[in-house]
């Protein structure tokens, strides 16, 4: 016969009753947790729940309450809880996890496994998975490659991160990724929950807190904002027209501040490809619908202004048009009011960055739409542009899909506000 009870404290386990045969006892609180009680007196935390996506129900023991405190057994049950609603058996977790299996538990291949399983589930993209593999697990985090993953320290992780405080956006970005690894190993039955070091060490991520929000826009609510502020058609934030293309170009195809800025006509190829000369190639940068727009707005710009043969620069400084734009920081601020953190330029690229990882492309065109010099890329050479501009531009294409599930891509100052608030309220 089973008991609920709505109280479980150590009082409450002082009062348990033994009977003839064993019994259980519910929580109301906890659903699915239970106590079952034997009788010569051995008592048990037991988590009964059922795997997702079907199967029968499974029950799974924690220990007794001689060696569980009642915090560290709903610990342990709400992890299991976290384990079931994954498809896996706990059970056949701790089956495996034998003396030999835990003197291989090593961070490397526990990592590499997380990553897996992130890529496989389409959580992370084919693009993002190679970024962790290859930059922060293989570089950043290589310190704790051949560790057994039950011996890293909340000591060594302490010592290993402040190792890294001349880089602190990178050191934060690996210890990001080193938390998500080790509860994965805790979701994975791997590691007990109350030995996870990270728990230790949140206290010391503050110290470049300040920087980690100023990375990049989040994409469902601040990147909306921000595109509405720059496409706003009245213009109430008073900034000049080519100052917002010039912004706009910048947050549709990740191109540096200065490769925008200092932009000239002579640059344009036929209206396929931009030029863009980097330390070590050229870039040819793809012309899709929506850079086009945006140069042949700077061309009517320029045809009433009468500029046709005053300067080459197509982002042109307005009053001294044989100079480039220089300074957009002040109109960014602007741009920046309904965040809680200004945008600069930097954080616009990684935004950039941010949607491209989203996208399913071949991986030397995320390369090379972002101008780094990758050595499988085959797009540093005029003689083919005709063709890699086709691909390219195809890639560019599914980026900007991708941008427009955010947020509408709106030139600056062209007025379809229906569209807009249509988006915003769906």
């Amino acid at each position: 016969m089973n008991i609920t009870s709505d109280v479980l404290d150590n009082e409450f386990l002082d009062t348990i009753v033994l009977k003839d045969s064993p019994y259980f006892i519910t929580f109301s609180k906890y659903p699915g947790f239970r106590l079952k009680v034997n009788p010569k007196g051995r008592i048990s935390y037991i988590t009964y729940g059922r795997i997702r996506f079907g199967g029968n129900p499974r029950t799974i023991t924690h220990g007794t309450t001689v060696k569980l405190s009642i915090s560290e057994a709903i610990d342990k049950h709400f992890q299991t809880l976290k384990i079931l609603s994954k498809g896996l058996d706990p059970n056949l977790i701790k089956k495996t996890k034998t003396i030999q299996f835990t003197d291989s538990l090593i961070f490397r291949d526990i990592a590499i496994q997380f990553l897996t399983e992130k890529k496989n589930n389409k959580e992370y993209s084919e693009l993002y998975f190679n970024h962790c593999k290859n930059y922060l697990l293989g570089n950043k985090l290589r310190a704790f490659h051949k560790q057994n993953i039950m011996s890293i320290t909340h000591n060594f992780i302490n010592e290993w991160y402040e190792s890294k405080s001349n880089t602190p956006s990178s050191a934060n970005s690996a210890m990001s990724l080193l938390a998500s690894i080790f509860s994965f190993a805790v979701t994975k039955n791997l590691i007990d929950f109350h030995s996870n070091p990270i728990n230790l060490v949140n206290r010391i991520q503050l110290k470049y807190s300040n920087k980690k929000n100023n990375i990049q826009m989040d994409l469902k609510q601040e990147l909306p904002k921000f595109i509405y502020q720059l496409w706003d058609p009245l213009n109430v934030n008073n900034v000049h027209a080519i100052t917002r293309y010039a912004i706009y170009m910048m947050l549709i195809t990740g191109m540096k501040k200065n490769d925008v800025l200092k932009m000239k006509w002579s640059q344009v190829r036929d209206m396929k490809f931009i030029n863009i000369k980097k330390k070590n190639f050229n870039q040819l940068f793809p012309i899709n619908n929506h850079v086009e727009d945006i140069l042949k707005k700077m061309l009517l710009l320029r045809s009433k202004s009468l500029l046709r043969n005053k300067g080459d620069f197509i982002f042109y400084n307005p009053n001294e048009p044989r100079k480039p734009l220089s300074n957009i920081r002040k109109s960014l601020i602007k741009y920046s009011v309904d965040l809680d953190w200004v945008v600069y330029p930097e954080a616009i690229r990684k935004t950039f960055t941010k949607i491209i990882n989203e996208s399913s492309i071949p991986t030397h065109h995320y390369y090379y739409l972002l101008g780094l010099n990758n050595k499988t890329s085959s797009f540093n050479s005029l003689s083919n542009y005709s063709i890699s501009t086709i691909e390219l531009s195809r890639s560019l294409d599914a980026v900007h899909k991708r941008l427009e599930r955010h947020s509408p891509m709106n030139l600056p100052g062209i007025d379809e506000p229906l569209r807009y608030f249509i988006s915003k309220n769906t």
